[in-house]
């Protein structure tokens, strides 16, 4: 994108695009790099709508406040936020912008679906960044490469050129979000260890039975697992691993007293992969078997 500003301007998508996902289509409502000679008013849609600066300084103003943006700055607006474009004479700028929206498919069978359920972690995510009007993030975020893609292909219009076009708008929103939600994760530490705190441990409570880990925690709290590892212990002194077979093993105390299930049943039943690793946990927890623990009750 960079060196021409001629190229920067024909980047225009003005149709409405479907990219089938499965579960859902990513509409693409409009897209298009704009500069100093666009002139907007006060508007409002019912779809999102994302801004980034690629060169100069921007200001959006809203009902109850104004925003300048810089070079690289990034923003989410919400669905029906009303909003325009600052138009200030001679002042040379370009940004892009993407206005999109997620529809699901109907009678689409693969509800459980891995695309289903990746685009309800997508959509868990739009929640989180579109609680208020719009979400800014005012760090450099690189997207010249992307950018650059779509430019070539809605230049040279080679084959397949139209569904490589939209899976490009998909993976610049895709990274847009990830760079807006990396942020906010840093940006407030104190507040998000305390949230992260609370979905850990509901977290864990309602899947200690399954076959989850480290990773699959970190997944569906939308981290990296290095992030929620360091997060884990500094919230509970000790490792993931150590706190789910002690959960576990609480459990499966509460069903050897309570039931008459085997051991087997109970293992499975508490997450821990075999009677053996249950009976071997509890004597190294415990100090005695689990026949002597069911004897001494």
């Amino acid at each position: 994108m960079s060196g021409n500003p001629e190229r920067q301007q024909t980047i225009s998508q003005k149709q409405v695009k479907h990219l089938p996902l499965g579960s859902y289509d990513f509409v693409i409502h409009y897209a298009e790099m704009l500069n100093e000679e666009t002139v907007e008013f006060r508007h409002a849609h019912s779809y999102m709508e994302l801004f980034y600066i690629h060169d100069g300084d921007l200001v959006i103003r809203f009902d109850d406040k104004e925003l300048e943006m810089h070079t690289g700055d990034l923003m989410m607006v919400s669905a029906n936020t009303a909003h325009h474009v600052q138009n200030i004479p001679g002042e040379k700028k370009t940004y892009f912008i993407l206005i999109f929206d997620f529809k699901p498919v109907k009678g689409h069978p693969a509800r459980q679906s891995a695309d289903f359920k990746e685009l309800r972690q997508i959509d868990a995510l739009l929640k989180r960044t579109t609680e208020q009007t719009f979400t800014y993030v005012s760090a450099g975020w690189d997207a010249e490469f992307l950018l650059s893609q779509i430019y070539n292909e809605t230049t040279d219009k080679q084959f397949g050129w139209t569904t490589y076009t939209n899976m490009l708008y998909y993976g610049f929103f895709i990274q847009a979000l990830r760079h807006i939600v990396s942020v906010e994760v840093d940006s407030d530490a104190a507040e998000q260890s305390l949230n992260l705190a609370i979905e850990t441990t509901k977290y864990i409570h309602a899947h200690y039975s399954e076959d989850i880990s480290l990773e699959t925690l970190a997944s569906s709290l939308f981290i990296s697992p290095r992030h929620a590892n360091r997060l884990f212990r500094k919230m509970f002194g000790t490792t993931f691993g150590k706190t789910l077979r002690m959960l576990r093993l609480t459990y499966a105390k509460s069903l050897l007293q309570a039931t008459d299930l085997s051991v087997d049943d109970i293992a499975e039943r508490v997450g821990f992969s075999s009677a053996g690793a249950l009976r071997k946990i509890f004597k190294q927890t415990e100090g005695i078997t689990i026949s002597q623990y069911k004897n001494q009750l």
